[in-house]
């Protein structure tokens, strides 16, 4: 899921308040290198496998610094983002404990303001994204995508906020994955609700164009001090049902996992 806007200066002419706008990052408005997705470490059980454990790093980096000589001859550079995600399976129970299977995301993505009313988005992102195991044959499975993630942020009584990011996907190649969208679809369904310094709730839904479903449900706790905006100490639920849990597994269903541990970014 998305997280929260860049803070940025309208830069160029002035513009109607109700229209999309280009919006230049400015310098302390947020590290270079932040959290991008979710980072935790999780544990859970498998009736065939035993204990198992998930986790997942996740970052970004603005590639052009605003002070910077590229960032100060071309300002718009200032709002592009090299990503990177990697999720893994680890099945613990199992002799020599090996992984599963392990998603390396690469991507870039451009980030840019809204409308500053509704119901236009509150901000974009458009981007591209590798996603693969990194395996040989058979079980290599790779995809490459672009995508559109329209960002909505609703603030609720006692400092919570709802933000809700679909994100809306294009496969640019699946050939080794030819029928994944029957069970990805187009669109991850992405809600966030809560607090920075307290309860923060996360759901993703996909629905497949061949009736399959997935759908995984995050809850975190601050058990420290916050160290960024989403950095710092929770404790973390974590919930995921349907199918694909892993890019080897895109086509099966798994019974409901349920994990529970740590988490430094939410």
């Amino acid at each position: 899921m998305v997280d929260e806007a860049v803070a940025a200066v309208e830069g160029g002419v002035p513009t109607d308040a109700s229209s999309p706008r280009i919006v230049l990052a400015k310098p302390g408005d947020e590290p270079a290198l932040s959290a991008h997705e979710p980072m935790y470490f999780v544990l859970g059980h498998d009736s065939d496998r035993g204990t198992d454990a998930r986790f997942q790093i996740s970052f970004k980096y603005r590639l052009f610094d605003p002070e910077g000589f590229i960032g100060g001859f071309s300002p718009l550079l200032s709002n592009l983002y090299f990503t990177y995600t990697q999720t893994s399976l680890w099945d613990m129970g199992e002799d020599s404990s090996p992984f599963r299977d392990t998603s390396y995301r690469p991507g870039l993505f451009y980030q840019w303001a809204g409308g500053e009313s509704l119901p236009l988005p509150t901000e974009w992102r458009a981007g591209i994204e590798h996603e693969s195991n990194g395996r040989n044959e058979p079980d290599s499975r790779s995809i490459d995508t672009a995508y559109l993630i329209p960002v909505w942020h609703w603030d609720m009584p006692k400092s919570r906020r709802l933000t809700f990011a679909p994100k809306i996907i294009h496969y640019m190649d699946k050939h080794e994955n030819r029928d994944i969208q029957r069970y990805r679809g187009y669109v991850d369904w992405n809600l966030r609700y809560g607090r920075e310094d307290g309860l923060m709730w996360r759901g993703l839904y996909r629905q497949g164009t061949g009736g399959y479903a997935s759908g995984q449900l995050d809850v975190s706790y601050p058990i420290s001090e916050r160290i960024f905006a989403r950095t710092g100490s929770f404790i973390h639920l974590q919930v995921f049902s349907g199918y694909g849990e892993t890019l080897l597994e895109y086509d099966r269903d798994r019974e409901t996992q349920i994990r529970l541990g740590i988490s430094i970014a939410r």
